[in-house]
């Protein structure tokens, strides 16, 4: 919880110090917040977390989430390392920009955290709504509003099934606490239909959130419309949120009723691993081709979706999500260096780039072959954790 309070009294700092346009405050009081808010996390990792009990009905700081929140908050500092270049023609709405980003990261902690559906939904929530404004937050380009448009309309509809399904399952366990709900599956089986119908509901619903196949439609034209700092921030540290909460709520409340849900899971994964690899072959446009490697790349971590609650399945998914947003934010750096020199978002820029510049060639070319898992690069053993707690749990 203290790591929640940092972060939110950052972000309001920050936005008061954009209000009085103390550009180099900004600068300062984000860095502050943020190693703040990490040296928090690893001192509950080291000691326990401070506090915890009085909590416990709504959030539950273990291990699991205090390491996706390490992870997350690395995320962003090495964001924030680029963002002043990506940010420089911003004047009176720096702190805005700045402010959002740490708002939307307080709901992804909170998703990392919870042990109750309502605190689930209400992360969602925080995590999203600072998003469709900073996706529309260039407000004389017409892709950009696209973005913004298209993305609270889908975030809309994605919450609809998240909520309705929510509420089927509060209607078979009459609980919304997690544990709770595993105890009554556990003793009384998925058999009401209106319990696998909202666990079907909520599916769906998170499975818009995390952009996988066949509710990823959204995802190729907000990440091209939106700023290249926004899609960063969406394609790594939203990305991990959304999974890290997917696998809490499927590896603790519903792994009683694993029969049911895990056919639907792995249709789910391999359409979006095969579709997304096979579209992002077609594109021109960079940030079009790294929307559909994200989308991919949530095709594999549906995987550990499947053996959510194993012994190293969230080791896996953690190693996996830190590795994919290490080298996705890398490949976006280059990416804006390279397009804002050129001009040009489209692969054309960056022809001859290993000999106007040899350190940016060679960084991008180290994070797009981590990405695509190549040996002996981070990303392989990435995969390469996901797909032996896979067939460990599933040797057939």
């Amino acid at each position: 919880m203290i790591i929640l309070l940092i972060l939110f009294l950052t972000a309001v700092a920050v936005l008061f110090a954009g209000l009085a346009k103390k550009r180099d405050l900004i600068q300062w009081l984000r860095k502050i917040g943020l190693t703040l808010a990490l040296g928090a996390t690893g001192w509950s990792l080291y000691y326990g977390t401070p506090f915890g009990d009085h909590y416990a009905s709504m959030f539950q700081f273990d291990t699991f989430a205090l390491a996706f929140t390490a992870s997350a908050l690395l995320s962003t500092l090495l964001l924030f390392g680029f963002t002043r270049w990506g940010f420089r023609e911003l004047t009176d709405t720096l702190g805005d920009h700045y402010a959002l980003i740490l708002f939307s990261l307080c709901g992804a902690l909170c998703m990392f955290s919870y042990s109750n559906m309502v605190m689930l939904f209400l992360g969602i929530e925080i995590l999203s709504i600072p998003l469709y404004v900073l996706a529309g937050s260039r407000r004389d380009d017409l892709r950009s509003n696209e973005a913004a448009l298209k993305y609270f309309l889908m975030g809309a509809f994605a919450t609809g099934f998240l909520l309705f399904g929510i509420a089927l399952v509060y209607g078979a366990t009459a609980s919304f606490d997690l544990n709770q709900i595993h105890t009554v599956i556990v003793a009384n089986g998925h058999s009401p239909q209106m319990l696998s119908v909202g666990i079907l509901l909520v599916l769906i619903g998170l499975s818009f959130k995390v952009s996988a196949v066949p509710f990823h439609f959204w995802a190729p034209d907000v990440y091209s419309g939106s700023p290249t700092i926004v899609t960063t921030f969406m394609a790594t540290v939203v990305k991990t949120a959304g999974f890290a909460a997917f696998y809490r709520l499927f590896g603790t409340a519903f792994i009683g009723a694993g029969e049911f849900w895990t056919t639907a899971v792995a249709m789910v994964a391999a359409l979006t691993m095969t579709l997304a690899n096979t579209t992002a072959l077609f594109q021109s446009n960079f940030k079009r081709m790294m929307a559909y490697s994200s989308i991919a790349h949530a095709g594999y971590l549906m995987l550990a979706i499947l053996v959510a609650g194993q012994p190293g399945a969230a080791g896996a998914i953690l190693f996996y999500s830190l590795t994919y947003s290490v080298a996705t934010i890398c490949a976006f750096a280059c990416f804006l260096l390279v397009s804002e020199q050129n001009q040009d978002e489209t692969f054309r820029a960056f022809n001859g780039l290993s000999k106007k510049q040899p350190l940016v060639a060679a960084a991008m070319a180290m994070s797009v072959l981590s990405l695509a898992g190549i040996p002996p690069l981070a990303g392989f053993f990435g995969k390469y954790f996901l797909f032996t707690a896979v067939f460990e749990q599933y040797p057939g």
